[in-house]
Formats: C-alpha cells, structure tokens, sequence
C-alpha cells in the first residue's frame, strides 16, 4: 500500500497589484484554501495503468487560515467536482473519493476552481507529484538476484523529488543514477530472500511561495508512493 499526501495553501491578498513581500500577511487577513490527499495504489500493467487502492481529497476555504470552513460555491480540482459537506456544527468542506481511472503520466500542473460563495470565485494552478511511468520493471516481472536490478522511469518531471526502493525481506535503498534511471546493485540482491517483493517509488514536490495570480500567492506540498510487485529469483 502506498500513501500520498499533499496540502496547499492559497492566499487572496487585499487589493491589486500587491507586491510580493505582502504574501505572507494575507494569511491573517486573507481568505487561505487548505487541500489535503492521501491515497495508495499499484501499477497494473505497462500501459500506466493503476490498481488504485484508496483515496481522498479534502478541500477548506478559511478566513485567515483559521475557523470554520466557508462556502465557496462549487469546487472544481481539474475539471472533477468536490462534493460540498456541511458540518452540524457549521463550516464547508469540499470533498472527493477514490479514482480509479487514475493513471501515471498525468499532467502535474492541477486548475482548482471555486464558483464563488461567501468566497469570491476564483483558480490557481498547482504543481502536485504525479504518479511516474515505470518502464522498467515490469509489473510481476521475475529479478534474478544475481544481477543488478535496473529501475527505469519515463521522462522524470523537473523540480521533482524521487526516492527507489526495493522492498524484500528488508529494504533497500537504489543508487540514483540520474535521468531517470535507479539500480539496486546485485550484492544487495543477493542476501534478500527469494520470492513476492515489489519496487517502492515516492515522489515529492513542494514550493514555498509560488506566484497563483494578480492578487494570489500559492505554496503546496505533495506526496505520492507508488508500488510495481516482483518477484526475486
């Protein structure tokens, strides 16, 4: 199983034209949206297909950062409607279930729109991880454990955080090559024990303070796992 988590927050600054240095105080005055996701899921097939395990995307729009979350109309996470939750005790929040037509390669860049409510409407591009294309291994492939075990993702995205692990009886960290390439060598092939393991891949991607829009700033922080079941021989 794997688990991804992420969370942005966007920042409405007062009035237009707002320099840069002010982004950090519209978090006290400002309307701040909070995302959080988490979810797991497996490669299916080499085609970037998922078996998608879980997922949730959560969704609050906050006055300063803080209390309940406000009505901002309808909410929109690249094209997918939120489901709007209202609390007994007051406060929105925007939600979403597994989806299991997820598939790796995507797009990272993500549009989050708001209709408009109590929250004026509004839409900032996020950078989240993706789920990688894996080349090599194959889903279920047999590794000898003699040899190096050769990790291949297509085109990694820039600005992008990974770490390749083989996880065995124990787990092993793979030396990244670069370009999008990862080895385990063989001597540490060798003192796991035969049979079912699989290729454990996170990815990371983050900014502190990113540009949204004419009167927004942005900072996000995103987490996937994907996992690629083998079989050492």
């Amino acid at each position: 199983m794997r688990h991804a988590l992420f969370t942005i927050v966007l920042l409405s600054l007062a009035g237009r034209g707002a320099p840069a240095a002010a982004a950090p105080a519209a978090a006290d005055t400002g309307i701040v949206v909070q995302i959080t996701s988490q979810g797991s899921a497996e490669l299916a097939d080499s085609r970037g297909g998922l078996r998608v395990f879980s997922g949730d995307v959560r969704v609050e729009y906050r006055a300063g950062g803080r209390g309940p979350g406000l009505d901002a109309g309808a909410v929109t996470l690249d094209g997918k409607p939120l489901r709007a939750d209202a609390r007994k005790k007051g406060g929105v929040s925007y939600k979403a279930g597994r989806d299991p037509d997820e598939r790796a390669g995507a797009n990272p860049w993500l549009t989050l729109m708001n209709a408009g409510g109590a929250v004026p409407a509004d839409t900032v591009r996020v950078k989240l991880a993706p789920y990688p294309v894996v080349t090599r291994p194959l889903p279920g492939q047999g590794v000898s454990r003699m040899d190096d075990l050769q990790i291949v993702l297509l085109q990694p995205v820039t600005d992008v955080w990974y770490r390749v692990s083989l996880v065995g009886t124990r787990t092993v960290t793979a030396v990244d090559m670069t370009q999008g390439r990862w080895i385990v060598p063989a001597g540490s092939l060798k003192d796991l024990e035969s049979g079912a393991a699989h290729i454990l891949i996170e990815v990371e991607t983050s900014c502190a303070s990113c540009p949204a829009g004419p009167r927004l700033a942005a900072t996000w922080s995103s987490r996937i796992e994907l996992e690629i079941p083998i079989t050492l021989l």
